[in-house]
């Protein structure tokens, strides 16, 4: 397939398997430290299939389906192994290298990484003697603390400041491409992106600036200027503020989705820390997912006018099918000609916070917008306003929100709800996607008990082989090699995580023997598994070295042993002795 596996193993550390699974089925609250759903690959009514967002590997308890974020696109979007990558890669941003001969591996992602952090800190350097710059952020009301915190920055006007500053070798500039903080000339040469603007460093959820927005200080468009897509930025995943929100709050109860840079940084301004921005695109089922995953509670604030309203209702739509039921949405809508920053400074923290916690609900804004596409004086605008109600409540996965909804529709409409009930009970027959899961190596009786928990154990929590300050010795056991080679693939990647593990037997006869592996199941505590672990070692040793001295026994009573058998049966011996001496 001539793709590098150095690039494999970057993709899948890249992809959130949690993320690239709730963006198809929506996942549950976590269950101990797994997420659940209804398994996509079999009919099921309770929520068997499990996703490990430490192991980055997927299993369900019914029909056996397991793997890692290739494994699912491959089995759920019917995708061969190279569009499986081809796919994850336009999702994490990277582009597949085509490679002829020999793998080079890709390691380019740190290196851009790096340059985003230089980059940001020059920016925020060059705020200090841009007086226009300060005076502007104070004439919005923002001090040189929530500046700090933001790391707020200014790009100096000349076109050829971050090119000359970070673009002295071809290499340079070719990451200053990447990144797009630079941009290329059709007559040849480059100049800078941002010039003469108010710099806001993007960081992802994990803190790594990704990318930049710059404001513009005087007339002019556009007025805000993000950063391209890149490998690292990709505007539909990233939530500004989101960050600097988890690192403000122990704990958050909701998060407020507005609109703008200087919305985030001036309800942060105001103590509220909780405040996070799309950035220039509309809602996106990556944004709620990733929301969901720190908070139960959204509350969506746009301007009051139609072009806000409209807004709103283009979320909502993203929003019904990745609804569970504890999940609560709300809208805030502000008055006319206000938006966050200018509102929250005129009226306020705890004004505005009044305004949150009275913002409609999803359900009250839903109906109320349906009811005004359609006349309920009439039994036609009735069955007009039912019918579209029904089109999105068929799109909810939780349980109870829909009867709730049916109920509400019922008394609105004029309607039976047992009449709507049976509209969605009664969907079209979706296809399932039958799962051929091969009987588990691990279950056949041949291996033993201590081999079987010690490979099972290395291959769901692969940090197990920093423990093990031994060598084992060589010897006929069964699994024996494979446990060798398992623990010379993980000393040479120490951080290496379970989905990254099994891919490195891809396609070759343990693939399958491996993901069981990771399927299988003890009811060994977390706190308790190195122990355990390193209990099943020194077994293993046991076991190796009785094999041994009734290998050799077993020789000597067929006739007599050779002068340096007797030194390895008595070698062997005082082994055991050792090992065993309490």
């Amino acid at each position: 397939m001539n793709i590098p596996r150095e690039f494999i193993e970057l993709l899948l550390a890249k992809i959130d398997i949690v993320d690239l699974i709730n963006t198809q089925i929506p996942l549950r609250k976590k269950s101990g430290s797994n997420y659940f759903a209804r398994c996509p690959f079999h009919n099921e009514k309770s929520a068997s299939f499990s996703v490990s967002q430490q192991k980055q590997f997927y299993y369900c308890f019914g029909c056996g389906a397991h793997g890692n974020a290739i494994d699912f696109m491959m089995q759920h979007e019917r995708l061969s192994f190279p569009e499986a990558i081809e796919t994850l890669a336009r999702t994490a941003g990277m582009e597949v290298p085509k490679v002829a001969g020999g793998a080079k591996k890709d390691d380019s992602l740190p290196a851009l990484y790096a340059l985003m952090t230089e980059v940001t800190r020059y920016y925020h350097e060059q705020l200090r003697g841009a007086k226009h710059a300060i005076a502007y952020l104070k004439n919005r009301g923002i001090s040189g603390q929530i500046a700090k915190q933001f790391l707020l920055g200014y790009a100096p006007a000349s076109f050829h400041q971050i090119l000359d500053h970070f673009g002295k070798t071809d290499a340079d500039k070719k990451k200053l491409l990447d990144t797009g903080l630079i941009i290329k000339k059709d007559e040849g040469g480059y100049f800078d992106r941002f010039r003469d603007r108010i710099m806001f460093p993007i960081h992802d959820y994990r803190g790594r600036i990704i990318g930049f927005g710059g404001r513009i200080l005087e007339k002019g468009e556009p007025k805000y200027l993000n950063s391209p897509e890149t490998a690292l930025f990709q505007k539909g995943h990233e939530l500004y503020g989101l960050f600097e929100a988890l690192r403000a709050n122990r704990k958050l109860d909701k998060i407020l989705v507005v609109e703008g840079y200087m919305d985030v940084v001036a309800l942060f301004q105001h103590e509220i820390t909780y405040a996070v921005a799309t950035l220039g695109t509309a809602t996106t089922a990556h944004h709620i997912n990733r929301l969901t995953r720190y908070v139960t509670e959204i509350i969506f604030c746009f301007d009051g006018d139609e072009a806000g309203r409209n807004a709103a209702w283009r979320a909502l739509q993203v929003l019904f099918p990745l609804m569970q039921d504890n999940l609560q949405i709300r809208f805030l809508f502000l008055p006319d000609g206000e938006d966050p920053d200018s509102l929250v400074r005129k009226e306020g923290k705890a004004a505005f916070e009044a305004r949150i916690n009275s913002a409609s609900s999803l359900s009250a804004f839903f109906f109320l917008t349906l009811s005004r596409q359609s006349d309920l004086g009439t039994i036609e605008g009735r069955a007009r306003f039912a019918s579209s109600a029904l089109t999105f409540i068929k799109q909810v996965p939780s349980a109870i929100l829909p009867e709730i909804l049916l109920e509400e529709l019922a008394k609105r409409a004029r309607v039976d709800v047992t009449e709507l009930k049976q509209q969605i009970r009664n969907p079209a027959a979706s296809l399932q996607i039958p799962v051929a899961i091969p009987e588990p190596e691990i279950s056949k009786p041949k291996l033993k008990p201590a081999m079987q928990i010690a490979l099972a154990l290395l291959v769901q929590n692969p940090q197990l082989a920093k423990s093990v300050k031994t060598s084992l010795p060589q010897g006929n056991l069964l699994g024996l090699n494979f446990l060798h080679r398992l623990l010379d693939v993980i000393s040479l990647q120490p951080e290496i995580n379970t989905a990254a593990l099994i891919e490195s037997w891809r396609g070759q006869k343990e693939e399958n023997f491996v993901k069981n592996l990771a399927c299988w199941e003890h009811s060994i505590p977390e706190a308790g598994i190195t122990h355990e672990f390193l209990g099943t070692l020194r077994q293993l040793n046991l076991l190796i070295i009785e094999d041994e001295i009734n290998r050799l026994l077993s020789k000597a009573s067929e006739g007599e042993l050779a002068d340096e058998e007797k030194q390895e049966l008595s070698r062997w011996i005082l082994k055991k002795k050792e090992m065993t001496v309490v």
